[in-house]
C-alpha cells in the first residue's frame, strides 16, 4: 500500500513542477500567433485599406468603323464601313467629394459612353469629361456627393527604393468582386524622361516603378506605404506583357492639371502641326542646314499652322525668342498653352531662308466629336 501512495505523491510533485513550463509554452505559442497575425497586417495592407474605397472601374464604349466589302458576285464591289461598338476599361480614383474622379486621358478620350463603378457596387453615368492630352490626364464628373477621398501625398519627397503600390479596378462588371487589384514593387527612379514610342513626344518628370501596371490599371493611383497617393498610373514598357517597367504621372502635377480642368474646362488647343526631331540624314535629304530644331512633317488644311503660312519641311528653330534644339523643346514651350494664346515662331525654310510666323492656337476640334 505504501508504494502506490508513494508513486501518486511523486506524480503529483512532478505535475506541479511541470505546470509552469507547460503554461509558459502555451503562452509562447499564443504570443507567436499574435505576432504573426500582427505582421500580416503590415504597412502595405493598411495603405491598401486606406485607398481602395476610392478606386473605381471606368467602363467605356467606343464606336469604330471597319472597312468591309460586299460580295462582288452578288452586288457591286463597293467598299462600305461597318461600325462596331468596342468596349474599353480602365481605372481612376476620387479626388473631390462632390463627384470628380482623376484618370488617364487615354482611358476616356473619344469614348461615346463612360460608366463608373465603385468597389461597393454603386454605378454612375459620367456627366462631363475634361481632358489634357499633353499630360495624359483626364477628370470625369459624376452626380454624387460625400465621396471618400484618399490622402493625397506629394511626389516631391518620393524616395528611390521605397515601397510602391499600384491599385486599379480593371474588371468592373466582369467580376462579382469589385474590389481593386493590387501590385506591389518599389520606386525604381524619379524624374524620368520617357518616350513610349519612337518619334512620339516625351513625357518628362515621370515616376518609374516595378509594380506591375496592367493595361486596365491605367488611371489608378500609385501609393506609398503611408497610404498616400504619389502618382497616377499611366503606361508600361511592354512586349506582350509587363517588363517590370511602369510609369506614373507625379501627383503634384496631376492635381495641378486636374484643378485647372475642373475650374476652366478642357484647355486642349490645336495647331494642326506634326513635328519630329531632325537628324543628319533627314537634314541632308531635305537640304536643311541644321540638325537643331523641330521639323514640321504635316500641316493640316484650315489649321492654325496653315493660317501661319507654315509648310511641311519647315524647321522651327525658335519659339517666343527661345532657341529650340528638338521637337521636345517645342512641346515644352507649348506645355501650359491655352486656346487663344499667340506664339511667335522663327522658321527655317530650305537652305537658308529664315522668317517669322505667328501661330494663334485654336480649340481642338476633337473635343467636339
Amino acid at each position: 500500500m505504501k508504494h502506490p501512495l508513494l508513486i501518486l505523491l511523486l506524480g503529483l510533485c512532478i505535475g506541479l513542477a511541470l505546470f509552469p513550463l507547460l503554461n509558459r509554452s502555451s503562452s509562447n505559442t499564443s504570443a507567436v500567433s499574435t505576432s504573426i497575425e500582427t505582421s500580416r497586417r503590415n504597412a502595405i495592407v493598411r495603405a491598401i485599406e486606406d485607398v481602395a474605397p476610392a478606386v473605381v472601374s471606368i467602363n467605356t464604349v467606343y464606336d469604330r468603323n471597319y472597312p468591309r466589302y460586299r460580295d462582288h458576285f452578288f452586288e457591286p464591289f463597293e467598299p462600305f464601313s461597318d461600325r462596331r461598338r468596342i468596349p474599353g476599361i480602365g481605372s481612376g480614383f476620387v479626388i473631390q467629394t462632390d463627384g470628380y474622379i482623376l484618370t488617364s486621358s487615354h482611358v476616356v478620350d473619344g469614348a461615346k459612353e463612360i460608366f463608373v463603378i465603385f468597389p461597393d457596387g454603386r454605378g454612375f453615368d459620367v456627366l462631363d469629361v475634361f481632358i489634357d492630352r499633353q499630360w495624359d490626364l483626364a477628370v470625369v464628373q459624376i452626380d454624387a456627393d460625400s465621396l471618400y477621398v484618399p490622402e493625397i501625398g506629394t511626389s516631391e519627397n518620393v524616395i528611390i527604393g521605397e515601397w510602391a503600390i499600384a491599385l486599379g479596378n480593371p474588371f468592373g462588371l466582369h467580376f462579382e468582386d469589385l474590389n481593386p487589384t493590387v501590385t506591389v514593387g518599389v520606386i525604381s527612379a524619379v524624374d524620368r524622361i520617357v518616350r513610349p514610342e519612337q518619334n512620339e513626344r516625351a513625357y518628362k518628370g515621370m515616376i518609374q516603378t516595378d509594380a506591375s501596371i496592367n493595361p486596365g490599371n491605367s488611371g489608378g493611383p500609385l501609393v506609398n506605404s503611408l497610404g498616400r497617393v504619389i502618382g497616377v498610373n499611366s503606361f508600361i514598357f511592354s512586349q506582350g506583357g509587363s517588363l517590370g517597367i511602369g510609369f506614373a504621372v507625379p501627383i503634384d502635377r496631376a492635381i495641378q492639371v486636374a484643378c485647372q480642368l475642373i475650374d476652366q474646362g478642357s484647355r486642349e488647343f490645336w495647331t494642326g502641326l506634326d513635328i519630329h526631331n531632325l537628324n543628319p540624314h533627314i537634314a541632308r535629304t531635305l537640304g536643311v542646314l541644321t540638325i537643331k530644331g523641330a521639323l514640321i512633317t504635316v500641316v493640316d488644311p484650315l489649321s492654325p499652322g496653315e493660317s501661319a503660312g507654315l509648310l511641311p519641311g519647315d524647321v522651327i528653330v525658335m519659339v517666343n525668342d527661345k532657341n529650340t534644339s528638338s521637337a521636345d523643346d517645342v512641346v515644352d514651350a507649348f506645355r501650359y498653352a491655352a486656346v487663344g494664346d499667340i506664339f511667335n515662331l522663327k522658321i527655317l525654310r530650305g537652305q537658308g531662308r529664315v522668317f517669322d510666323a505667328q501661330l494663334v492656337l485654336e480649340a481642338d476640334p476633337r473635343n467636339n466629336e
